[in-house]
């Protein structure tokens, strides 16, 4: 069977900093403390900047559709953006960058700037609006790492709001404003779409959090509890489950997000002289390290054993089935458990939003699944021939086959 690259977070531990980190765990707790690092998303730099790229190209596209692209930051939502920024003598327009937040806001940034050089009078980096009315913008991209609660992303477009051109040239819908993020919960997402601009939203990747993760209950509730009483020990008490409580396991190698649990990166101080993971959501050069080239996919048997899929994960049914044949079944298996949100999913098998929806769907087109995402009687039947069969005959063709003739239906009835 087609295997992703492993999983490498729990290598975290195994560094100078990831051990005095855990050190400070007491008893039963530091194994919830590994249970947490293990299952964080970690994602690089080039994942990153594919990702972004990659939606951006999608998005500011056409020869008669120019686009004025902004890397999201920290603003004021009161002041106008314009008045928030750096202005060279040449007119060139630089934003602010919050220094506490440098790593983020600067690999954005340089995404946007690396996406605007092939084409600059189609792709405006960070324009004046003389230079957006001039080259006749008709599309409006901001650009994020992740939109955790999505204040960050409504205070920028709450500053944009406030100028009269951009309002204007909204209502006459002569422009439209799109957000384009690697990732984001469903929560925030919600949140920027609420907006008076009304943003479209492109994410590549759900983004997990603890609180959504495809476990146990009371795995769930003692992670809460490690985060809350650690965090209590921490300089940021008040985000012991990160800001506004998002719980997102979510890490880039360019920063950590706040809205993580504040364990994982509160700043040490004289009073809360705690020891992070990610120090003041900064990644040290032993942490870099493990981060992996692409997103990887978690193992198969240890996402079922928490689900509460024992049977299945003590079968043989991975070992000869393909990449597309565990996906359906993980889908499958994760579905009958009751997690059916693309977050979970997600998270279990590795792939994105988009080629999580398409194996979804794939198996309501196979009979496997209704079109409501519950399991039929033939989706049952082949889980439960997975569960106790040693050898499957068969074969799942591959996303995106146009043709599947099914061979055998094992035991399935008519539904």
């Amino acid at each position: 069977m087609g295997m992703k690259s492993e999983i490498r977070s729990k290598n975290l531990l195994y560094t100078n900093l990831g051990q005095k980190w855990l050190a400070q765990f007491v008893g039963a707790d530091q194994d919830i403390a590994e249970r947490i690092i293990d299952s964080l998303t970690l994602v690089s730099h080039s994942e990153f900047l594919r990702e972004i790229q990659k939606a951006l190209e999608q998005e500011a596209t056409g020869p008669k559709q120019p686009a004025a692209i902004f890397a999201v930051r920290e603003i004021d939502p009161s002041t106008s953006y314009f008045a928030q920024v750096i202005r060279k003598p040449n007119g060139e327009v630089l934003p602010l960058l919050d220094v506490s937040d440098v790593g983020s806001e600067g690999e954005m940034a340089f995404a946007v700037r690396q996406f605007c050089k092939p084409k600059p009078k189609l792709r405006l980096n960070h324009p004046t609006i003389a230079k957006m009315r001039k080259a006749k913008v008709r599309k409006i991209i901001l650009v994020d790492d992740v939109i955790g609660s999505g204040k960050r992303v409504t205070d920028f477009l709450d500053a944009l709001w406030k100028v009269a051109s951009l309002t204007s040239w909204h209502s006459l819908k002569y422009i439209k404003f799109v957000v384009v993020s690697y990732s984001g919960t469903r929560s925030g997402c919600r949140q920027v779409r609420r907006h008076k601009c009304k943003p479209e939203i492109r994410v590549t990747r759900p983004c997990p959090t603890f609180s959504r993760m495809p476990i146990k209950e009371e795995l769930r509730d003692a992670i809460r509890f490690v985060c809350q009483k650690y965090g209590n020990q921490t300089s940021k008490p008040h985000m012991s489950l990160g800001f506004r409580e998002s719980m997102a396991s979510m890490v880039f190698e360019h920063g950590c997000p706040n809205n993580t649990p504040s364990i994982l990166w509160a700043p040490s101080t004289p009073k809360n002289p705690w020891v992070a993971l990610f120090p003041n959501r900064t990644i040290g050069s032993a942490e870099k390290s493990v981060f992996p080239v692409e997103i990887a996919r978690r193992d198969p048997l240890v996402t079922l054993l928490e689900v509460g899929q024992e049977k299945l994960a003590k079968s043989d049914t991975f070992d000869r089935r393909s990449e597309t044949g565990t996906q359906i079944i993980l889908t499958l298996a994760l579905i009958a458990k009751g997690q059916r949100r693309i977050e979970a999913l997600s998270y279990a098998i590795g792939l994105d939003g988009k080629k999580c929806v398409d194996v979804r769907n794939k198996c309501v087109e196979w009979g496997f699944l209704t079109k409501s995402y519950r399991l039929t009687k033939r989706g049952s039947a082949e889980l439960e021939a997975a569960r106790k069969d040693k050898f499957s005959t068969f074969e799942i063709p591959e996303v995106g086959e146009i043709y599947y003739y099914p061979k055998k239906l094992r035991e399935a009835k008519p539904d």
